[in-house]
């Protein structure tokens, strides 16, 4: 098989395997909840570890001289089954309603979504293990192949959408098909090439027609979809009528209302005495910053206060451009951003407020989350980086001296979302030497109601709330049936009055059954609010406690089920193939295989963490995944090439230096990011981004050499198992980047990465230790030997 078609079809399939991989993150967070969509792509991605096992357990049944036939086999089952897996997906919408019924729908999608990952899986594995003498070259197409993907995700879900982009997978992986067709015969080649037409014209009829599409979400129907569009982080509807009222809903459950005819400011005047423009009764004439304004209600609320300038930053420019921006829902706003005094900004919030030099009387943000899974990662929303120890500095830094913040958020039995935002302030209080807490915090809920959870909101002063200030609340809430949680005047005798007039409030914090400790960058993860030892009340209390919490006991027992299956990956083929193939240097191997393990789980965990701490310097997590993880790949893949050139007598005392320097950078980077990411942030976002691709540059390359040169040690001592290694690697990269997340949530993502850097360690010490007492010679087992007579039928096949 020509070597160059051999790189172009598996960096093809690659690159089809990581598009799919993060589209499928962002189409389940359409279907289902966000905790289900990270479950789900985490335990399909096992497919891609189990081809490895199965290619090393069905060794046999693989010859080398029908390779390129068995490669086109596979890409071709992938193409096919990541139409099935998206026929599944479509088919069987989840709730959070307990019951069989969803089991079921959920053991579907887990099967269903596995199985392209698995025959992907199958085409690399086999590649690598056929072309092992070529691994630096192959690793390095492999990795390049998948930066190209995460350079196409984005323009693909932005242009095309998601389910549109799945069709674009299996074109992709049929064009793969179609070249390594090329080298298995005639027949083969025109097969492929129907094939790959066929799914040519079922993608340009889907992106014409919309035939193909979402029409059932988290178990509801969709109806009176006024307007759909997908992003890199969502997908918007618009439902309603114009009518009678329309409502923006992001992934079918965070939902904001279109403001109606914003002109008409006599009809609004309700909008005065909702409990979100609290602070408006106490400045007029104001300048405002509002963040994640959606539909206009706080825009409205401003309008009718007569404040002076409102600016409001929305990060979805979905929402921003094409719902109120555009037609026919600007005319039915009545261009509620394009009034006198309004300015539209499409940013994320706190990158916003780190560029500008603005100071304000009021930032208000009223309920800004969307419990949505974007494709940095089904937990990247749940990492919300608006509500840490930081981010209340950034904001209090961007306050005039007598300014408000002002946070709405549910009020519910347990209080856990205020209780953290006291408990966020008051850390804030204390870093800027702001004193008497109980002067500045202000805490109201709707109680008109009577629901189990009703909305609250929270307000800090930079300076002291004056008794006039505080009466007037006090009246107000009075008037329209508000609860007052903690005034600076009459407090009432609850849990809020003690943890704002502690002196020490981390000894009321740490006695409290819910964990409302304060979040910082190193840990954002706001809505988790629940104790390890207190798992189980995750499936008690109303649905917003379980949407926040249940997260994290799926998390844990995630870990627990892909640590099992790497265990199993390991010790599985033991049991089914003959004892004599694994008995001769039985230590080593298990050596070996600890050896890829350890680089699975470490390379994904400094990946995840390294993603996350880019998030708040690039301004985005979209933008954080596609620098990252192009840098990522693109420069590891160059560490492969490099790493071609070490002398294969001395691998093992290479890879041992390469890691130190390795652990060494993470170390620095722990140190050194934080502070340059401080001082380079009002640079402009193309800035930054060359700054981060440079940052990147030396970790991503160091990183990359590793695994093709064990590959090569494997080559040399026990070839055989190369296919059993890849697939451990690939199942201890999910484990590992489940477990990246419950690092994060346990103590923070800087212990993430030392995590991540000890696994290294430990990986250079296996491999010392195994490679120092393995014997020269090889152990050549039928399959090796035929490698080799591959070796040199490629060598002059490519020089032809």
């Amino acid at each position: 098989m020509n070597r160059a078609k051999l790189f172009i079809g598996i960096s093809l399939t690659t690159l089809a395997t990581l598009i799919l991989e993060l589209t499928l993150t962002r189409l389940f967070s359409a279907t289902m909840y966000y905790h289900f969509a990270f479950m789900a792509i985490s335990l399909a991605l096992f497919g891609s570890g189990a081809s490895g096992v199965f290619i090393y357990v069905s060794r046999r049944i693989f010859s080398p001289d029908r390779v390129a036939r068995q490669l086109a086999l596979f890409s071709l089952l992938f193409a096919l089954c990541s139409l099935l897996a998206l026929y599944v997906i479509l088919s069987n919408p989840l709730t959070l309603d307990p019951g069989s019924d969803n089991y079921y729908r959920l053991a579907y999608i887990y099967v269903a979504t596995s199985v392209p990952f698995f025959f992907s899986g199958c085409a690399v594995t086999l590649a690598i293990t056929r072309f092992s003498h070529e691994i630096t070259r192959l690793y390095l197409f492999d990795l390049m192949g998948a930066a190209t993907g995460c350079l196409l995700l984005i323009p693909f879900l932005n242009t095309i959408g998601a389910i549109n982009t799945v069709l674009a997978v299996a074109l992709i992986s049929s064009v793969a098909t179609m070249i390594f067709a090329t080298s298995a015969g005639r027949f083969e080649m025109a097969a492929a090439g129907l094939i790959c037409a066929g799914l040519a014209a079922l993608v340009v009829y889907n992106c014409l027609t919309g035939r193909i599409d979402i029409h059932k979400s988290k178990g509801k129907e969709e109806t009176q979809v006024l307007f759909s569009k997908w992003n890199s982080f969502s997908r918007i509807t618009v439902t309603g009528d114009l009518a009678t009222g329309a409502e923006i809903q992001i992934d079918a459950d965070a939902a904001t209302g279109i403001v109606y005819n914003a002109p008409d400011l006599a009809a609004h005047e309700y909008q005065q005495n909702s409990i979100g423009a609290l602070a408006y009764r106490l400045k007029r004439g104001a300048d405002v910053l509002i963040i994640g304004p959606g539909g206009g209600s706080d825009v409205m609320a401003a309008l009718v206060s007569n404040e002076r300038n409102i600016t409001a930053v929305e990060v979805n420019p979905i929402i921003a451009r094409d719902v109120m921006s555009s037609e026919p829902f600007r005319s039915f706003s009545g261009g509620i951003y394009q009034r006198p005094g309004v300015k539209l900004a499409v940013d994320e919030g706190r990158s916003f407020i780190r560029s500008s030099p603005a100071k304000y009387d009021i930032i208000q943000a009223t309920m800004v989350d969307t419990w949505a899974a974007t494709a940095a990662g089904a937990f990247a929303l749940t990492e919300n980086n608006l509500y840490t120890v930081e981010a209340f500095e950034d904001y209090a830094h961007h306050l005039n001296d007598d300014g408000i913040l002002t946070m709405t958020r549910w009020y519910f039995e347990p209080p856990a979302q205020l209780l953290r935002l006291v408990a966020i302030t008051r850390k804030m209080m204390s870093n800027l030497r702001i004193s008497d807490a109980s002067r500045h915090i202000i805490i109201v809920r709707d109680a008109s109601t009577g629901d189990d959870r009703t909305p609250a909101t929270f307000l800090f002063k930079k300076s002291a709330f004056t008794d006039d200030e505080v009466a007037a609340v006090q009246s107000h809430a009075r008037a329209v049936g508000f609860q007052l949680l903690y005034s600076p005047i009459d407090p009432p005798d609850n849990i809020f009055t003690r943890v704002i007039q502690s002196p020490d409030p981390s000894a009321i914090f740490d006695s409290l059954e819910e964990n409302v400790a304060p979040t910082g960058d190193n840990n954002p993860f706001f809505f988790n609010s629940i104790r390890l030892s207190r798992l189980a009340t995750a499936f008690q209390g109303v649905e917003e406690w379980h949407k926040t919490n249940l997260g994290t006991v799926i998390l844990l027992a995630l870990l627990v089920i892909t640590s099992i299956m790497v265990l199993v990956f390991i010790l599985g083929p033991l049991a089914v193939v003959r004892g004599d193939t694994f008995a001769r240097g039985k230590s080593a191997k298990l050596g070996y295989l600890s050896y890829f393990a350890f680089l699975g789980a470490g390379f994904i965990i400094i990946e995840v963490a390294m993603i996350q701490k880019f998030i708040l310097f690039l301004g985005h997590p979209v933008y954080s995944l596609t620098v990252v993880l192009f840098s990522l790949l693109t420069f590891s893949g160059l560490g492969s090439f490099i790493s071609g050139r070490f002398d294969d007598k001395r691998l093992p005392h290479t890879l041992v230096r390469i890691v130190g320097l390795l652990v060494g950078v993470v170390l620095l980077y722990i140190v050194l990011l934080a502070p340059i990411f401080y001082g380079l942030v009002q640079l402009p976002r193309p800035a930054r981004i060359i700054i981060a691709v440079v940052l990147m540059a030396p970790l991503a390359m160091l990183m990359g050499m590793p695994m093709p040169t064990g590959i090569r040690i494997l080559r040399q001592h026990a070839p055989e198992i190369i296919p059993w290694a890849w697939g451990i690697n690939g199942a201890a990269s999910v484990t590992g980047s489940v477990g990246a997340l419950v690092i994060a949530l346990v103590t923070g993502f800087n212990q993430a990465l030392i995590v991540g850097a000890v696994l290294y360690l430990a990986a250079a010490f296996v491999i010392s230790r195994t490679g120092a007492s393995s014997p020269e010679s090889r152990f050549l087992s039928p399959e090796s030997e035929g490698s080799e007579r591959l070796e040199a039928a490629l060598t002059n096949e490519s020089l032809r």
